[in-house]
């Protein structure tokens, strides 16, 4: 599991990355922060990609009551493609 922050304009944001083993892949979250920009909220956009001997492709949820910046929507995509470079086959980073 991972936490990342950053700030745009005043607000705080969160990517919270969970690995579960049951389903083979991991979770990233995208919500507006708390607790001082430490804390994630409630998931506005969540992204699963399962390990690659499952030979599914990554997709995503969105949480259609919630609204962000685009540029925070992009900031997530930057980060999530990233952590994807890392994984490994297994699905653990490397």
């Amino acid at each position: 599991m991972s936490l990342e922050s950053w700030e745009l304009d005043g607000d705080h944001y969160c990517l919270h990355a969970t690995y579960v083993n049951s389903d083979a892949a991991w979770f990233f979250e995208l919500s507006e922060a708390r607790g001082g920009g430490v804390m994630p909220g409630a998931a506005a956009v969540t992204v699963v990609a399962h390990d690659a001997e499952i030979g599914r492709l990554p997709y995503v949820f969105f949480d259609g009551s919630q609204e962000l910046p685009f540029e925070v929507l992009s900031e997530f995509v930057t980060r999530v493609t990233r952590s994807l470079r890392d994984v490994d086959g297994s699905g653990h980073g490397t």
